[in-house]
């Protein structure tokens, strides 16, 4: 049996350019997602999280 693995990917909402992690790993179902900055539905991916950023989410640094 194979392992799941939580893979993290960077969005940015393209009304206000705020960007945020995500799970989502479904263009379709990021489409459904509201900014939580805006309130727009307008996210979409903008690549992988690097180590640094990953390390950065929850070890409280920024």
């Amino acid at each position: 049996m194979e392992k799941a693995t939580m893979s993290y990917s960077k969005c940015v909402c393209q009304k206000c350019g705020s960007q945020y992690a995500t799970m989502i790993g479904n263009e379709l179902e990021l489409l459904k997602e509201s900014c939580p900055k805006c309130g727009e539905k307008q996210l979409k991916f903008a690549g992988q999280l690097s180590f640094s950023e990953m390390n950065g989410l929850f070890s409280g640094g920024g």
